[in-house]
């Protein structure tokens, strides 16, 4: 019989590695390959059951660079 496919993944969020943090949350994964003149694209689905994403995880914005 052979072997399943499996894919990992390194998380990073603000420079800081939070692939095991979040590996347990992980709902789905995919991955869109554009055209050559375009951007790819990555969406990552996670849970938030322990509220970590509306607490300390929340994303904070930055000062400067605003249009």
């Amino acid at each position: 019989m052979a072997a399943s496919r499996r894919a990992f993944i390194k998380v990073f969020y603000d420079g800081k590695d939070i692939t095991e943090a979040v590996s347990a949350t992980v709902i789905s994964l995919q991955y869109v390959d554009k055209a050559s003149n375009e951007a790819d694209e990555i969406t990552l689905n996670c849970h938030d059951r322990e509220n970590n994403w509306i607490g300390d995880w929340y994303p904070k914005l930055k000062s400067g660079g605003g249009s």
